[in-house]
């Protein structure tokens, strides 16, 4: 993969971890609630169900190469129309959700499998990144599992860490700042142009 690429597949990446959704608004609140120890578990729980999502996009993309040599193409498409409805839903805004009542006795683990379960049971994340992946994958360049391993790994590990920060400023701020209107509008606005600007490059000009 190309540096550009990199930087902007990471960018993007960060973007989306950094925008207000199900993920965040679930740490957000065990952390605003039980501590930071209770953030960073659910956290954890949420990336690991990108295994999940990751192998399931590297067996239906490879599945789709083997059947259909043109597939990538069309998926290239698919994911840019996608990309630009994303950027339209996106303006909407959130409804914070409330967490579920839990017991402070039980330990950390609860809050890994309540971030788990959450996240592989969140047609959204698969979805976006079986939008979002292939327009940086090039069966040209050869090593196709490689590819889709380096970008699932970085998904993985950019979220996290992006997760973790929030989580670890969540620690000083109050629950109304991540509940200001204004606040989630800059970010919902900002994360659509960059989305539709990047589904338009991807429309007119082809990566080599």
């Amino acid at each position: 993969m190309l540096f550009s690429e990199l930087i902007i597949y990471i960018i993007f990446v960060i973007g989306f971890a950094l925008t207000p959704g199900p993920n965040m608004m679930l740490f957000l609140t065990y952390t605003f609630e039980y501590g930071r120890k209770a953030g960073y578990a659910t956290a954890a729980g949420i990336v690991s169900a990108f295994v999940v999502h990751i192998t399931a996009i590297i067996l239906g993309l490879t599945a789709l190469l083997l059947a259909l040599p043109h597939a990538l193409d069309v998926l290239r498409y698919c994911g840019i129309a996608y990309l630009f409805y994303l950027a339209i839903r996106n303006l909407k805004p959130v409804q914070w959700k409330k967490a579920e009542t839990v017991n402070d006795n039980e330990g950390l683990m609860q809050f890994y499998f309540k971030g788990l379960i959450s996240n592989v049971l969140n047609p959204g994340s698969l979805v976006l990144y079986f939008s979002l992946i292939p327009q940086f994958i090039h069966p040209e360049r050869g090593h196709f599992l490689a590819q889709n391993l380096l970008l699932g790994s970085l998904q993985m590990l950019f979220s996290f860490m992006t997760n973790c920060a929030i989580i670890f400023f969540a620690g000083y701020a109050t629950n109304s700042f991540f509940k200001n209107e204004k606040y989630q509008q800059w970010l919902r606005y900002s994360m659509s142009f960059l989305i539709a600007v990047f589904a338009l490059r991807m429309l007119f000009i082809k990566m080599n």
